[in-house]
Protein backbone atom coordinates (compact mmCIF):
# COMPACT_ATOMS: atom_id res chain seq x y z
CA UNK A 1 0.00 0.00 0.00
CA UNK A 2 1.34 3.43 -0.97
CA UNK A 3 2.20 5.50 2.09
CA UNK A 4 1.13 9.12 2.27
CA UNK A 5 1.26 11.61 5.11
CA UNK A 6 -0.08 15.09 5.71
CA UNK A 7 2.77 16.57 7.76
CA UNK A 8 6.53 16.91 7.33
CA UNK A 9 7.16 15.33 10.73
CA UNK A 10 5.16 12.23 9.74
CA UNK A 11 7.11 11.98 6.49
CA UNK A 12 10.46 12.32 8.26
CA UNK A 13 9.52 9.55 10.70
CA UNK A 14 8.60 7.39 7.71
CA UNK A 15 11.90 8.18 5.97
CA UNK A 16 13.86 7.11 9.03
CA UNK A 17 12.25 3.67 8.93
CA UNK A 18 12.41 2.79 5.22
CA UNK A 19 16.03 1.61 5.13
CA UNK A 20 17.68 -0.47 7.87
CA UNK A 21 20.83 1.70 7.95
CA UNK A 22 21.09 5.43 8.64
CA UNK A 23 23.97 5.66 6.15
CA UNK A 24 24.70 3.24 3.32
CA UNK A 25 27.04 4.73 0.78
CA UNK A 26 26.42 3.60 -2.78
CA UNK A 27 24.61 4.89 -5.84
CA UNK A 28 22.76 1.84 -7.20
CA UNK A 29 19.46 2.27 -5.36
CA UNK A 30 19.22 6.06 -5.52
CA UNK A 31 20.32 6.12 -9.19
CA UNK A 32 17.59 3.65 -10.09
CA UNK A 33 14.86 5.80 -8.56
CA UNK A 34 16.41 9.03 -9.83
CA UNK A 35 16.48 7.74 -13.38
CA UNK A 36 12.88 6.56 -13.08
CA UNK A 37 11.63 10.03 -12.14
CA UNK A 38 13.98 11.78 -14.57
CA UNK A 39 15.34 14.35 -12.14
CA UNK A 40 19.11 14.00 -12.52
CA UNK A 41 19.42 17.29 -14.43
CA UNK A 42 17.14 19.52 -12.42
CA UNK A 43 18.30 22.80 -13.99
CA UNK A 44 20.29 24.13 -16.98
CA UNK A 45 23.22 24.86 -14.64
CA UNK A 46 24.19 22.25 -12.03
CA UNK A 47 26.98 22.78 -9.48
CA UNK A 48 28.12 20.13 -6.97
CA UNK A 49 29.89 21.28 -3.80
CA UNK A 50 31.79 18.87 -1.55
CA UNK A 51 34.58 19.14 0.99
CA UNK A 52 35.51 18.42 4.58
CA UNK A 53 34.73 21.94 5.70
CA UNK A 54 33.25 25.03 4.08
CA UNK A 55 30.56 23.42 1.92
CA UNK A 56 27.75 25.46 3.43
CA UNK A 57 29.39 28.87 3.21
CA UNK A 58 30.79 28.25 -0.27
CA UNK A 59 27.41 27.03 -1.53
CA UNK A 60 25.69 30.05 0.00
CA UNK A 61 28.10 32.46 -1.69
CA UNK A 62 27.88 30.73 -5.07
CA UNK A 63 24.09 30.89 -4.89
CA UNK A 64 24.08 34.55 -3.81
CA UNK A 65 26.40 35.51 -6.67
CA UNK A 66 24.25 33.65 -9.19
CA UNK A 67 21.15 35.42 -7.86
CA UNK A 68 23.00 38.71 -8.32
CA UNK A 69 23.17 37.83 -12.02
CA UNK A 70 19.40 37.43 -12.09
CA UNK A 71 19.28 33.64 -11.98
CA UNK A 72 16.68 31.73 -9.99
CA UNK A 73 18.76 29.41 -7.82
CA UNK A 74 17.91 26.26 -5.89
CA UNK A 75 20.17 25.19 -3.02
CA UNK A 76 20.24 21.76 -1.39
CA UNK A 77 22.27 21.64 1.82
CA UNK A 78 22.55 19.64 5.02
CA UNK A 79 22.15 19.31 7.88
CA UNK A 80 19.47 21.77 8.92
CA UNK A 81 19.47 23.79 12.15
CA UNK A 82 15.81 24.24 13.11
CA UNK A 83 13.60 22.80 10.34
CA UNK A 84 14.14 20.20 7.63
CA UNK A 85 12.76 22.70 5.11
CA UNK A 86 16.03 24.67 5.42
CA UNK A 87 17.73 21.98 3.34
CA UNK A 88 15.77 22.88 0.20
CA UNK A 89 15.46 26.52 -0.82
CA UNK A 90 14.96 28.68 -3.90
CA UNK A 91 16.35 32.21 -3.86
CA UNK A 92 16.77 31.99 -0.10
CA UNK A 93 13.17 30.91 0.59
CA UNK A 94 12.76 27.48 2.21
CA UNK A 95 10.44 24.93 0.64
CA UNK A 96 6.91 25.01 2.10
CA UNK A 97 5.52 22.11 4.11
CA UNK A 98 2.95 21.45 1.38
CA UNK A 99 5.55 21.32 -1.40
CA UNK A 100 7.89 19.19 0.70
CA UNK A 101 5.13 16.67 1.45
CA UNK A 102 4.20 16.60 -2.25
CA UNK A 103 7.77 15.89 -3.36
CA UNK A 104 8.14 13.19 -0.70
CA UNK A 105 4.93 11.60 -2.00
CA UNK A 106 6.32 11.74 -5.55
CA UNK A 107 9.45 9.84 -4.53
CA UNK A 108 7.47 7.37 -2.43
CA UNK A 109 5.31 6.50 -5.43
CA UNK A 110 8.32 6.17 -7.74
CA UNK A 111 10.59 4.04 -5.56
CA UNK A 112 8.41 0.92 -5.54
CA UNK A 113 10.12 -1.70 -3.40
CA UNK A 114 13.53 0.04 -3.56
CA UNK A 115 14.66 1.11 -0.10
CA UNK A 116 16.22 4.54 0.32
CA UNK A 117 18.05 6.10 3.25
CA UNK A 118 16.81 9.33 4.82
CA UNK A 119 19.42 11.34 2.91
CA UNK A 120 18.84 9.58 -0.41
CA UNK A 121 15.10 10.19 -0.21
CA UNK A 122 15.64 13.85 0.64
CA UNK A 123 18.14 14.32 -2.18
CA UNK A 124 15.73 12.99 -4.78
CA UNK A 125 12.92 15.13 -3.37
CA UNK A 126 15.10 18.25 -3.69
CA UNK A 127 15.98 17.46 -7.31
CA UNK A 128 12.33 16.87 -8.18
CA UNK A 129 11.29 20.14 -6.53
CA UNK A 130 13.94 22.21 -8.31
CA UNK A 131 12.99 20.63 -11.63
CA UNK A 132 9.28 21.27 -11.10
CA UNK A 133 9.93 24.88 -10.10
CA UNK A 134 11.98 25.57 -13.22
CA UNK A 135 15.04 27.05 -11.51
CA UNK A 136 17.92 28.34 -13.63
CA UNK A 137 20.65 26.81 -11.48
CA UNK A 138 21.07 24.26 -8.70
CA UNK A 139 23.79 24.28 -6.07
CA UNK A 140 23.87 20.77 -4.61
CA UNK A 141 25.86 20.16 -1.44
CA UNK A 142 27.41 16.72 -0.96
CA UNK A 143 26.42 15.05 2.30
CA UNK A 144 29.28 12.66 3.09
CA UNK A 145 32.43 12.10 1.04
CA UNK A 146 31.47 12.39 -2.59
CA UNK A 147 32.06 9.32 -4.77
CA UNK A 148 29.25 7.28 -3.22
CA UNK A 149 27.12 10.13 -1.88
CA UNK A 150 23.54 10.37 -3.18
CA UNK A 151 24.09 13.89 -4.54
CA UNK A 152 26.70 12.48 -6.93
CA UNK A 153 23.95 11.00 -9.12
CA UNK A 154 23.05 14.51 -10.26
CA UNK A 155 24.35 16.05 -13.46
CA UNK A 156 27.13 18.60 -12.94
CA UNK A 157 28.57 21.33 -15.12
CA UNK A 158 31.30 22.13 -12.60
CA UNK A 159 32.28 20.58 -9.27
CA UNK A 160 33.83 22.07 -6.15
CA UNK A 161 35.80 20.52 -3.29
CA UNK A 162 36.23 23.23 -0.68
CA UNK A 163 38.76 21.46 1.55
CA UNK A 164 40.23 18.03 2.24
CA UNK A 165 40.92 16.88 5.77
CA UNK A 166 40.49 14.00 8.19
CA UNK A 167 36.82 13.49 9.04
CA UNK A 168 34.42 10.53 8.84
CA UNK A 169 37.42 8.19 8.55
CA UNK A 170 35.31 5.10 9.18
CA UNK A 171 33.53 5.82 5.88
CA UNK A 172 36.13 7.61 3.78
CA UNK A 173 39.54 6.20 4.75
CA UNK A 174 42.25 6.89 7.29
CA UNK A 175 44.51 9.12 5.19
CA UNK A 176 44.05 12.49 3.52
CA UNK A 177 45.03 10.88 0.22
CA UNK A 178 42.19 8.36 0.49
CA UNK A 179 39.72 11.08 1.46
CA UNK A 180 40.86 13.23 -1.48
CA UNK A 181 40.00 10.37 -3.83
CA UNK A 182 36.50 10.06 -2.36
CA UNK A 183 35.80 13.80 -2.47
CA UNK A 184 37.28 14.55 -5.88
CA UNK A 185 35.31 11.71 -7.46
CA UNK A 186 32.45 14.20 -7.91
CA UNK A 187 34.34 15.49 -10.97
CA UNK A 188 32.81 15.12 -14.43
CA UNK A 189 34.36 14.42 -17.82
CA UNK A 190 35.25 17.59 -19.74
CA UNK A 191 34.35 19.76 -16.75
CA UNK A 192 36.35 21.69 -14.17
CA UNK A 193 36.76 20.65 -10.55
CA UNK A 194 37.80 23.57 -8.36
CA UNK A 195 39.69 22.51 -5.22
CA UNK A 196 40.05 24.98 -2.36
CA UNK A 197 42.54 22.86 -0.42
CA UNK A 198 46.09 24.27 -0.61
CA UNK A 199 48.75 21.64 -1.24
CA UNK A 200 46.10 19.02 -1.94
CA UNK A 201 47.44 15.44 -2.08
CA UNK A 202 48.36 14.13 -5.51
CA UNK A 203 45.33 11.83 -5.49
CA UNK A 204 43.08 14.90 -5.80
CA UNK A 205 44.32 15.94 -9.25
CA UNK A 206 44.90 12.35 -10.36
CA UNK A 207 41.32 11.38 -9.53
CA UNK A 208 39.93 14.29 -11.56
CA UNK A 209 42.21 13.59 -14.51
CA UNK A 210 41.30 9.88 -14.51
CA UNK A 211 37.63 10.87 -14.80
CA UNK A 212 38.52 13.14 -17.70
CA UNK A 213 37.99 16.42 -15.90
CA UNK A 214 40.30 19.40 -15.35
CA UNK A 215 41.68 20.05 -11.86
CA UNK A 216 41.90 23.69 -10.75
CA UNK A 217 43.85 23.96 -7.50
CA UNK A 218 44.14 26.72 -4.95
CA UNK A 219 47.49 28.54 -4.88
CA UNK A 220 48.30 27.11 -8.32
CA UNK A 221 45.38 28.66 -10.22
CA UNK A 222 43.73 30.93 -7.65
CA UNK A 223 44.41 32.25 -4.16
CA UNK A 224 43.19 34.42 -1.31
CA UNK A 225 45.11 36.39 1.27
CA UNK A 226 44.26 38.92 3.91
CA UNK A 227 44.99 42.55 3.20
CA UNK A 228 44.82 45.74 5.25
CA UNK A 229 41.38 46.50 3.83
CA UNK A 230 39.94 42.99 3.66
CA UNK A 231 40.94 40.16 1.35
CA UNK A 232 42.75 39.96 -1.98
CA UNK A 233 41.50 37.28 -4.37
CA UNK A 234 43.49 36.18 -7.41
CA UNK A 235 41.80 33.98 -10.00
CA UNK A 236 41.54 33.27 -13.72
CA UNK A 237 38.55 34.27 -15.79
CA UNK A 238 36.82 32.09 -18.39
CA UNK A 239 39.47 33.06 -20.98
CA UNK A 240 42.31 32.10 -18.64
CA UNK A 241 43.36 35.70 -17.99
CA UNK A 242 44.63 36.42 -14.44
CA UNK A 243 42.53 38.74 -12.28
CA UNK A 244 43.10 40.31 -8.87
CA UNK A 245 40.20 41.75 -6.87
CA UNK A 246 40.36 43.58 -3.55
CA UNK A 247 37.28 42.68 -1.51
CA UNK A 248 35.93 43.73 1.90
CA UNK A 249 36.41 41.44 4.89
CA UNK A 250 33.81 38.66 4.57
CA UNK A 251 31.80 37.01 7.34
CA UNK A 252 32.80 33.61 5.99
CA UNK A 253 36.29 32.09 5.58
CA UNK A 254 38.12 34.05 2.90
CA UNK A 255 39.48 30.92 1.12
CA UNK A 256 35.84 29.95 0.48
CA UNK A 257 35.27 33.36 -1.10
CA UNK A 258 38.13 32.70 -3.52
CA UNK A 259 36.86 29.19 -4.28
CA UNK A 260 33.37 30.47 -5.09
CA UNK A 261 34.69 33.28 -7.28
CA UNK A 262 37.01 30.98 -9.23
CA UNK A 263 34.18 28.49 -9.74
CA UNK A 264 31.82 31.03 -11.31
CA UNK A 265 34.58 32.73 -13.29
CA UNK A 266 35.42 29.46 -15.06
CA UNK A 267 31.85 29.03 -16.32
CA UNK A 268 31.42 32.72 -17.16
CA UNK A 269 28.82 33.27 -14.43
CA UNK A 270 30.70 35.73 -12.22
CA UNK A 271 28.94 39.07 -11.60
CA UNK A 272 30.73 42.38 -11.97
CA UNK A 273 33.35 43.47 -9.46
CA UNK A 274 30.95 45.94 -7.83
CA UNK A 275 28.25 43.28 -7.50
CA UNK A 276 30.70 40.80 -5.95
CA UNK A 277 31.80 43.44 -3.43
CA UNK A 278 28.17 44.00 -2.45
CA UNK A 279 27.42 40.30 -2.00
CA UNK A 280 30.64 39.48 -0.11
CA UNK A 281 30.16 42.38 2.30
CA UNK A 282 26.59 41.39 3.22
CA UNK A 283 26.45 37.59 3.05
CA UNK A 284 25.68 35.92 6.38
CA UNK A 285 25.09 32.19 6.85
CA UNK A 286 22.98 30.80 9.75
CA UNK A 287 25.07 29.00 12.34
CA UNK A 288 28.29 30.69 11.22
CA UNK A 289 29.49 33.63 13.30
CA UNK A 290 25.95 34.62 14.25
CA UNK A 291 26.05 37.18 17.04
CA UNK A 292 23.30 38.16 19.51
CA UNK A 293 23.48 40.81 22.24
CA UNK A 294 21.77 40.55 25.62
CA UNK A 295 22.73 43.80 27.27
CA UNK A 296 26.35 43.37 28.36
CA UNK A 297 26.36 39.73 27.24
CA UNK A 298 27.27 38.90 23.63
CA UNK A 299 26.68 35.39 22.29
CA UNK A 300 28.26 34.15 19.05
CA UNK A 301 26.97 30.91 17.53
CA UNK A 302 29.14 28.86 15.20
CA UNK A 303 28.93 25.16 14.34
CA UNK A 304 32.76 24.78 14.39
CA UNK A 305 32.61 20.98 14.55
CA UNK A 306 36.03 20.19 13.10
CA UNK A 307 39.51 21.72 13.41
CA UNK A 308 39.33 23.60 10.11
CA UNK A 309 36.11 25.38 11.09
CA UNK A 310 37.30 25.97 14.65
CA UNK A 311 40.56 27.47 13.39
CA UNK A 312 38.65 30.10 11.41
CA UNK A 313 36.68 31.04 14.54
CA UNK A 314 39.93 31.25 16.48
CA UNK A 315 41.32 33.64 13.88
CA UNK A 316 38.20 35.82 13.91
CA UNK A 317 37.56 36.03 17.66
CA UNK A 318 41.07 35.30 19.06
CA UNK A 319 39.84 35.43 22.67
CA UNK A 320 36.44 35.17 24.36
CA UNK A 321 35.23 35.29 27.95
CA UNK A 322 33.70 31.83 27.85
CA UNK A 323 32.80 28.92 25.57
CA UNK A 324 29.72 26.69 25.66
CA UNK A 325 30.76 23.50 23.87
CA UNK A 326 28.88 20.35 22.87
CA UNK A 327 30.26 17.80 20.38
CA UNK A 328 29.65 14.44 18.73
CA UNK A 329 31.74 11.43 19.59
CA UNK A 330 33.18 10.90 16.11
CA UNK A 331 34.65 14.40 15.93
CA UNK A 332 38.23 15.48 16.69
CA UNK A 333 37.60 17.00 20.12
CA UNK A 334 41.27 17.57 20.86
CA UNK A 335 41.89 19.15 17.46
CA UNK A 336 38.95 21.54 17.85
CA UNK A 337 39.99 22.63 21.33
CA UNK A 338 43.54 23.38 20.18
CA UNK A 339 42.40 26.07 17.74
CA UNK A 340 39.27 27.57 19.29
CA UNK A 341 39.57 31.13 20.64
CA UNK A 342 41.43 31.39 23.94
CA UNK A 343 39.14 31.19 26.98
CA UNK A 344 39.57 30.66 30.70
CA UNK A 345 36.02 29.34 31.12
CA UNK A 346 34.37 26.34 29.44
CA UNK A 347 30.82 25.11 29.93
CA UNK A 348 30.54 21.60 28.50
CA UNK A 349 27.07 20.42 27.52
CA UNK A 350 25.69 16.94 26.87
CA UNK A 351 24.39 16.04 23.42
CA UNK A 352 23.27 12.55 24.40
CA UNK A 353 19.76 13.23 23.09
CA UNK A 354 21.14 12.83 19.56
CA UNK A 355 22.91 9.98 17.82
CA UNK A 356 26.69 9.97 18.46
CA UNK A 357 26.43 12.85 20.93
CA UNK A 358 28.93 13.01 23.81
CA UNK A 359 27.89 13.54 27.40
CA UNK A 360 29.47 16.53 29.12
CA UNK A 361 31.48 14.09 31.23
CA UNK A 362 32.77 12.18 28.19
CA UNK A 363 33.63 15.45 26.45
CA UNK A 364 35.53 16.58 29.56
CA UNK A 365 37.44 13.29 29.63
CA UNK A 366 38.63 13.79 26.05
CA UNK A 367 39.70 17.38 26.63
CA UNK A 368 43.13 18.30 27.95
CA UNK A 369 42.38 21.48 29.87
CA UNK A 370 45.12 23.40 31.65
CA UNK A 371 44.87 23.61 35.43
CA UNK A 372 43.79 27.26 35.38
CA UNK A 373 40.78 26.66 33.10
CA UNK A 374 37.38 26.73 34.83
CA UNK A 375 35.18 23.88 33.57
CA UNK A 376 31.53 23.19 34.35
CA UNK A 377 29.32 20.40 33.01
CA UNK A 378 25.65 20.73 32.05
CA UNK A 379 22.98 18.31 30.88
CA UNK A 380 21.72 20.67 28.16
CA UNK A 381 22.65 23.80 26.24
CA UNK A 382 19.57 25.44 27.72
CA UNK A 383 20.86 24.90 31.27
CA UNK A 384 24.21 26.47 30.44
CA UNK A 385 22.60 29.52 28.83
CA UNK A 386 20.07 29.94 31.62
CA UNK A 387 23.00 30.01 34.05
CA UNK A 388 24.60 32.86 32.10
CA UNK A 389 21.42 34.90 32.38
CA UNK A 390 20.80 34.00 36.03
CA UNK A 391 24.31 35.05 37.06
CA UNK A 392 24.25 38.26 34.98
CA UNK A 393 27.22 37.07 32.95
CA UNK A 394 28.90 39.66 30.76
CA UNK A 395 31.42 39.73 27.95
CA UNK A 396 31.68 37.67 24.79
CA UNK A 397 30.73 33.96 24.82
CA UNK A 398 31.07 31.45 22.00
CA UNK A 399 28.57 28.60 21.56
CA UNK A 400 30.01 25.92 19.29
CA UNK A 401 30.93 22.32 18.52
CA UNK A 402 28.01 20.89 16.56
CA UNK A 403 24.91 21.66 14.53
CA UNK A 404 22.99 20.22 17.49
CA UNK A 405 24.63 22.69 19.87
CA UNK A 406 23.75 25.60 17.61
CA UNK A 407 20.21 24.28 17.12
CA UNK A 408 19.59 24.14 20.88
CA UNK A 409 21.08 27.60 21.34
CA UNK A 410 18.96 29.02 18.51
CA UNK A 411 15.78 27.57 20.05
CA UNK A 412 16.73 29.09 23.42
CA UNK A 413 17.49 32.45 21.79
CA UNK A 414 14.21 32.50 19.90
CA UNK A 415 12.29 31.83 23.11
CA UNK A 416 14.19 34.49 25.07
CA UNK A 417 13.84 37.08 22.34
CA UNK A 418 10.09 36.42 22.22
CA UNK A 419 9.88 36.80 26.01
CA UNK A 420 11.79 40.08 25.89
CA UNK A 421 9.53 41.43 23.16
CA UNK A 422 6.44 40.55 25.19
CA UNK A 423 7.86 42.21 28.29
CA UNK A 424 8.85 45.36 26.40
CA UNK A 425 5.33 45.60 24.95
CA UNK A 426 3.75 45.17 28.37
CA UNK A 427 2.49 41.63 27.71
CA UNK A 428 4.74 39.92 30.21
CA UNK A 429 3.17 38.13 33.17
CA UNK A 430 3.89 39.76 36.51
Amino acid sequence: MLQTFSSVDEWLTHLEGIHPAEIELGLARVSKVGAAVGCLRAAPLMILVGGTNGKGTTSALIAALLRQRGLRVGVYSSPHILRYNERVSIDGVDISDADLCATFAHIEAARGDTTLTYFEFGTLAALIYFQQQGVDACVMEIGLGGRLDAVNIAAADISVVTSIGLDHQSWLGDTVAEIAYEKCSIARKNCFLVCGQPDAPDTAATTVENIGGQFVGRDDEFSARRSDSGVEVRFRDSRGSPQCWALPTPKIPYPNVATAIQTLALINQLPSYAEVVEVVSTLAVPGRLQTFDFGALRLTLDVAHNPQAAEFIGQQLVQVDGIVLGMLGDKDVEGVLRVLPASKVFHLVSLTQCHRGLSAQALHARADFAADIQVQEWDTVEQALNMLIATNATGHWLIAGSFYTVEAAQIWLNAHQADRQMQSSGQGVA
